[in-house]
């Protein structure tokens, strides 16, 4: 092979190597923030919210877009196209999806057309994911008063409930093979269950197990990993079979923006791309830290020590990095580790609290 075909293969090598960047919300507030528990919902301070994506070395900072009323949570789809956030800018919670310069916005969830075709008084749509291949799209609908899961194509069309007659359900997450869902809620008292698609009777996987939050899959689609209102990790088959306490003494549900924060926002564990291992936040010292375990509840170990707390953590696509945020001041910002341990490195210095970021896949 020639020198330079040879530094071409390198240098081909190196840049497949390297994590893509990531798409992360972030929130201004007046003051304090400060939220509680209300009849029908959560009463908060109001936030305004922009999106923006980063390189995952820091560089190539962008907004994608501009700040308005609670733009948040977004998701790169995996053909590259598009940007999936949520937003009540329209009076009412919605799902969006936008080009990658933030022009094209359009509403994937119209509460209207939603309402007409499930047959369901929609008020809000919210809690999405996107399938592994990037065809599905979940979410939740509310009525004001109750929930229900919904899956529908990438683009919003075609929605259909997920187990109608359950009742209030959400915390939903599809299988890699779309096939089947996952999900959590009020209805029985936060026991996991799966339904096979397109409108297969929900089976219990956890009845013995009440509280279990935000359940998700193994790559392989064979093992619900989720933890419990105790603050530690689980895993389970996917036929129910075999449950498992992964850790034990993390003490770490939700993720707070401040002291005042009471009721806080579920903050789970994350599947590396692997399978093998799993990635959480527990207390140590008093101060939530990012962790790894492998899925099998062997090897815990502590991969940041973080005086701040630390949430929201995420394995790269390429498993070897992690993000999460931890607060500088007065708003927690964005942070990517080595999975292996060191130094953290801090991504961004913004007026403003980075709430939620994902990798591009």
């Amino acid at each position: 092979m020639r020198p330079l075909s040879l530094a071409l293969l390198l240098l081909a090598s190196v840049a497949h190597a390297a994590e893509p960047g990531l798409v992360f919300s972030v929130k201004t507030w007046e003051g304090d923030y400060t939220s509680k528990d209300v009849p029908g919902g959560v009463q908060s301070t109001p936030t305004v919210g922009a999106i923006y994506a980063v390189n995952a070395d820091g560089t190539g900072l962008k907004k994608i877009i501009q700040p308005g009323k609670s733009a948040d949570y977004p998701l790169a789809s995996r053909d590259g196209n598009w940007v999936y956030y949520q937003s009540n800018t329209s009076g009412s919670s919605q799902v969006y999806r936008c080009k990658w310069d933030g022009t094209g916005a359009v509403s994937l969830t119209p509460p209207a057309a939603l309402a007409k075709q499930l047959d369901f008084a929609v008020k809000d749509a919210y809690g999405y994911g996107l399938s592994d291949d990037g065809t599905k799209l979940l979410f939740t609908v509310h009525d004001g008063s109750s929930g229900r899961v919904v899956v529908a194509n990438a683009d919003g069309t075609a929605p259909a409930l997920v187990a109608p007659k359950l009742g209030y359900i959400y915390m939903a997450r599809l299988s890699p093979t779309r096939d089947r869902v996952v999900f959590s809620g009020p209805a029985r008292g936060y026991r996991l269950h799966i339904a096979a698609l397109p409108d297969g009777k929900p089976v219990e996987l956890t009845p013995d197990h009440p509280e279990c939050f935000a359940p998700q899959f193994t790559p392989d689609g064979k093992t619900v990993v989720f933890f419990r209102r105790d603050g530690d990790v689980y895993r389970v088959d996917a036929d129910g079979k075999n449950l498992k306490r992964v850790t034990k003494g993390n003490k770490y549900v939700e993720f707070r923006l401040s002291p005042k924060d009471a009721h806080g926002s579920t903050d789970g564990p994350d599947v590396s791309p692997d399978g093998k291992r799993v990635a959480f936040i527990a207390l140590k010292d008093g101060v939530p830290n990012v962790y790894v375990v492998d899925i099998d509840g062997a090897n815990k170990r502590q991969v940041t020590t973080r005086k701040t707390p630390c949430g929201r953590v995420k394995w790269s696509p390429h498993g070897k990095h992690l993000s999460f945020v931890s607060f500088e001041g007065k708003y927690p910002q964005l942070f990517v580790v080595d999975a292996a341990g060191g130094a953290p490195k801090q991504l961004t210095k913004l007026d403003g609290g980075v709430i939620f970021a994902h990798w591009k896949p």
